[in-house]
């Protein structure tokens, strides 16, 4: 099987000389889009030295969702690969995600940061991720550990026909709850997990989580 990697940046300057290195210790047989989603910190000069990389670049900051999609538009490989290049996932876990992926029978693979809230030091955003994922698995009658973990591998062609429509971080929700819906056979991972702080550079924020909160309940009961 062969992979498109599409992962969206925003102002990744700290982070991205270490993103860029591990991304060279991928296989070449990975194609790897990365989506500068309008960053004004300088990422750009830095991503225009990787040739062997895709480089896209929204002019302004567009959103994630928006960035995934254009990766994926862009994606020549059968089966795809969404991470953020903010390094709280492992770069050097794909390897292993994706031996999962081929040596089991599923349509896609999903991450998962964390699997007790008791085994996690105590934090607002932390508690609101498992807020949300439960309030997901109420509405969904499902059982999912980690909703807005950014981590997964599916086919291309199914992604597309998913129809995802989120311009923002609601992307997540979107995406897990029409995969649902088409009762998709999912797998969770564990991914290997360092959560930065706001001051380090973590960008959702509460008004993003209204949107994902109205985002599950919209395509729960209003979708077309």
């Amino acid at each position: 099987m062969k992979y498109s990697l599409i992962i969206p940046i925003y102002n990744e300057i700290g982070t991205l000389p270490s993103l860029l290195k591990k991304l060279g210790n991928l296989d070449d047989n990975i194609e790897i889009i990365i989506v500068d989603d309008g960053s004004n910190d300088g990422s750009k000069n830095l991503l225009i030295k990787y040739e062997k990389l895709i480089i896209v670049r929204n002019e302004s900051n567009l959103g994630k969702g928006l960035s995934i999609r254009k990766g994926i538009d862009l994606a020549t490989n059968e089966n795809i690969i969404l991470m953020d290049g903010d390094l709280e996932i492992d770069i050097e876990d794909i390897p292993r995600l994706i031996n999962i992926f081929e040596n089991k029978n599923i349509d896609v693979l999903t991450g998962v940061r964390w699997k007790k809230l008791g085994k996690t030091k105590f934090d607002i955003n932390i508690f609101g991720n498992y807020l949300i994922n439960g309030l997901f698995n109420l509405v969904y009658n499902s059982n999912f550990s980690d909703v807005l973990c950014c981590v997964k591998i599916l086919n291309r062609n199914q992604f597309k026909s998913l129809s995802i429509q989120s311009n923002g971080f609601s992307i997540e929700v979107e995406t897990m709850a029409k995969i649902k819906l088409r009762n998709l056979h999912i797998l969770e991972v564990q991914v290997k997990y360092k959560r930065r702080t706001a001051k380090e550079g973590k960008k959702l924020k509460l008004t993003d989580s209204w949107v994902i909160i109205s985002t599950i309940m919209k395509m729960k009961f209003f979708k077309k």
